[in-house]
């Protein structure tokens, strides 16, 4: 077997960058008009404020969609050893094949029960590519490890 990676669908990558650098545009222009208005002090104080935690916003949605289009941040890493779940919260860990137990999916969510009553969630909304299909293939990838092999005598994945 080789190495798979899943990312996010380039369309919400692009989606990311656009609205960052949309935000970002629009920020700018109320920043000259607050500017070229003579206001109270502490209202241009107030806005300047809130503005510059806007731009931090509509910057930090430009970054995430620039490291997005490049294939950094959200994925799922196949490998022979095991994978890394990338897809939710926190930081991916390595799960190695001989900790799995089960693959189910439901709607978007596959569900990978682990060893110990552990459990990793694999959101495929994140990444480009559809549930029963993962699922299919996280099984195909288990029994392999596992040295099954189909009846009818084909490999199953290839």
């Amino acid at each position: 077997m080789t190495r798979t990676v899943y990312g996010p669908p380039v369309q919400l990558a692009v989606r990311g960058v656009g609205v960052g650098a949309a935000g970002l545009g629009l920020i700018t222009i109320a920043l000259m008009v607050v500017l070229s208005v003579d206001l109270a002090g502490w209202l241009e104080g107030t806005l300047l404020v809130l503005l510059a935690l806007a731009s931090l916003v509509c910057l930090v949605v430009l970054v995430v969609g620039v490291l997005r289009v490049f294939g950094r941040g959200t994925r799922l890493v196949l490998d022979d050893d095991g994978f890394v779940n990338a897809t939710g919260f926190g930081v991916g860990r390595r799960v190695p094949w001989r900790d799995v137990r089960k693959v189910q999916t439901d709607g978007t969510i596959v569900s990978v029960d682990l060893s110990g009553g552990r459990q990793s969630l694999i959101r495929t909304t994140s990444i480009d590519v559809e549930p029963r299909t993962l699922a299919r293939e996280l099984r195909g990838r288990l029994n392999q490890d596992r040295g099954y092999r189909p009846l009818s005598g084909q490999d199953e994945l290839g």
